[in-house]
């Protein structure tokens, strides 16, 4: 699913991990909105994390070390809910 506002595309893994980007971490496969409502519904331990440098989003325990998109190293601040669905636009 892409959302026009960012140009970017929700992705999921067999983790239940969430990542709003442009360009998908190895192991991520397109997703849909009722895909990202699930992974928060269940998050456990997941904590919501946002990119500084180019806004992409990951639903995890941990973010990725490189930023997909921007290429960034740690770059990803932890956020809240209400942010993370701001960005995605729903």
């Amino acid at each position: 699913m892409v959302f026009l506002n960012l140009g970017k595309t929700v992705f999921k893994n067999e983790n239940g991990e969430i990542h709003f980007c442009t360009s998908p971490p190895k192991g991520f496969t397109a997703a849909s909105l009722e895909d990202v409502k699930k992974a928060v519904e269940n998050r456990g331990q997941k904590k919501f994390w946002r990119c500084h440098v180019c806004s992409d989003l990951h639903l995890g325990e941990k973010p990725p070390e490189i930023c997909p998109t921007c290429a960034n190293i740690d770059a990803y601040s932890e956020i809240n809910e209400k942010e993370f669905f701001t960005v995605i636009g729903k």
